[in-house]
């Protein structure tokens, strides 16, 4: 039913009235019908357009997972008006600066909330809205820390939901002999897991906020697929349990900080979580020992995916029929109507097996960074490619291997290092719960290797024994230079840890010569 040459307001429209009577979004108290969701949406639209909002005008939402924000974020579509989803938690400075950048129309908050907006009296007008338009200006900060807009349109985002649309009908209705073995060892793997879930309306429960990609991915595949969606206002590991439980959750989506806090559980065992047909990491990169005990724990496949905010979210992810290895160790093949190639520094495709940066071409790609032509420039080419920055190899299968990110790579000796790949080791000591490692400029030249270390709760160790546990693992350059234990990590909003300000604390450790 969906497709890319539709606006998001029109599929929402197609969707809830072809159900219109199914529970599609369920957050806290609250059960909303899709014919429920589709008058809150109308009746914001005519609350928007009595406050002056038209087409091109940007809304910032500052709000929570929920009825509200997908009823704001809907209502904008309907309108041609232009979103802006920010963290509701944002600091007052960083959302003045956002809020300077965006010149939005309309705030809304939890202060001012979404209920307040709704009117029935105005009639709303025939807005020539098109695909194309803009609909969505998403704010990320990368690893720089720096805000940047990304722009989306209609299309774009609407282009992940009809990829996975495509995925989920290959595994209901295979038409080749390929997928028809796939789909036998998919059913052998996990069994009544399986057949109970394949070909059926799933229920998705969302952990993340919407006001990221993953979030605002899950809360449009949630409500445009057929699906029921359970949302998370605030995520806590205890009542994530208790709604898969008591919701019967197929699918959950997290963030691997998330999926860490979920599986370090000790009551764990107590909830019945046998409904759940697949677990789904994405946000960050999710360590292969981590993405072990996510299968391990919960007994069904993990979804192991990529992307970014400039694609719209994903971009490849791992399969149901997948070996254990393929979806801890790789984040999948690439996603229907997507194209991918590795490319050296400048620019020219590697053949299979080398490390280059990823670049991704397809409907979902941004248009560009919003005021920012000369940023768009050095990511976008005429060729419509989008040049991630991250680091990959793309096995003889297929299989996407991230490796780290391009600016990340530390020179040591005139040979590169690849953090993830010391991260990596380094995670499968128990006793570590999360490591970042970054390159640090050294006083003889090039640069040296420093891990920061969060341990498990209530492990001990010394740095001597970190350096140990890297011994006959990684060759002699790739053993770290410097060690430092940390309680927490400073993070952006997918949870990933920002080696920017890490870096910054070893420079300044160094200038003070404490080292």
């Amino acid at each position: 039913m969906l497709s890319t040459a539709m606006t998001l307001g029109d599929a929402i429209r197609i969707v809830a009235e072809a159900g219109a009577d199914q529970e599609v979004l369920v957050c806290g108290s609250e059960r909303l019908t899709n014919r429920q969701l589709l008058q809150r949406i109308d009746s914001v639209a005519r609350g928007l357009v009595e406050r002056g909002v038209r087409k091109g005008d940007r809304i910032i939402a500052l709000l929570p997972p929920g009825s509200g924000f997908a009823s704001l974020f809907f209502a904008a579509a309907r309108l041609g008006a232009v979103i802006v989803p920010l963290n509701p938690e944002l600091p007052e400075r960083a959302l003045q600066e956002i809020v300077e950048h965006a010149q939005p129309t309309v705030i809304v908050s939890a202060d001012s909330p979404v209920a307040g907006l709704e009117s029935g009296a105005t009639e709303l007008w025939d807005v020539q809205v098109d695909p194309s338009d803009l609909l969505a200006l998403l704010y990320t900060s990368g690893t720089t820390g720096k805000p940047k807009a990304t722009m989306h349109t209609h299309g774009s985002l609407i282009a992940p939901v009809v990829a996975t649309l495509k995925i989920r009908e290959q595994w209901a209705r295979p038409t080749s002999l390929g997928m028809m073995f796939e789909a036998v060892k998919a059913v052998a793997r996990y069994r009544t897991r399986i057949l109970r879930s394949i070909g059926k309306p799933q229920t998705i429960m969302s952990t993340a906020g919407w006001h990221t990609i993953t979030g605002i991915h899950v809360m449009l595949q949630g409500l445009l697929m057929g699906d029921r969606l359970v949302a998370m206002p605030r995520f806590h590991p205890h009542d994530a349990l208790a709604l898969i439980e008591g919701e019967r959750v197929t699918i959950v989506v997290a963030v691997p900080t998330a999926w860490q806090a979920l599986v370090a559980l000790p009551d764990i065992a107590r909830h019945d979580l046998s409904s759940l047909f697949v677990c789904a990491s994405g946000g960050a990169a999710c360590q292969p020992e981590l993405a072990r005990e996510i299968r391990r724990v919960f007994g069904c496949a993990l979804y192991n995916g990529f992307g970014m905010t400039e694609a719209a979210g994903g971009i490849s992810v791992s399969s149901l029929s997948d070996s254990d290895s393929q979806q801890d160790e790789t984040v999948g093949r690439v996603m229907p109507g997507i194209d991918v190639r590795v490319v050296d520094q400048a620019r020219r495709e590697l053949p299979p097996g080398d490390v280059g940066e990823l670049a991704v071409r397809g409907e979902g790609v941004m248009l560009g960074y919003y005021k920012a032509p000369e940023l768009t420039a050095t990511v976008r080419d005429g060729e419509g490619w989008l040049y991630t920055g991250d680091l990959a190899r793309i096995d003889e299968k297929g299989y996407i291997h991230i490796v780290g990110r391009r600016k990340d790579t530390i020179i040591r000796g005139g040979l590169n290092i690849y953090p993830a790949e010391i991260e990596s080791v380094l995670e499968e000591n128990p006793k570590i719960e999360e490591a970042a490692v970054v390159g640090v400029p050294s006083i003889v030249g090039g640069e040296s290797v420093w891990a920061f270390v969060r341990l498990a709760p209530n492990a001990v160790m010394t740095v001597q024994e970190v350096l140990d546990s890297c011994r006959g693992r990684l060759e002699v350059f790739k053993i770290p230079t410097e060690v430092r234990f940390a309680a927490e990590f400073p993070r952006g909003e997918s949870g990933k840890p920002q080696k920017f300000m890490l870096r910054e604390e070893a420079l300044k450790e160094l200038r003070g010569g404490t080292t």
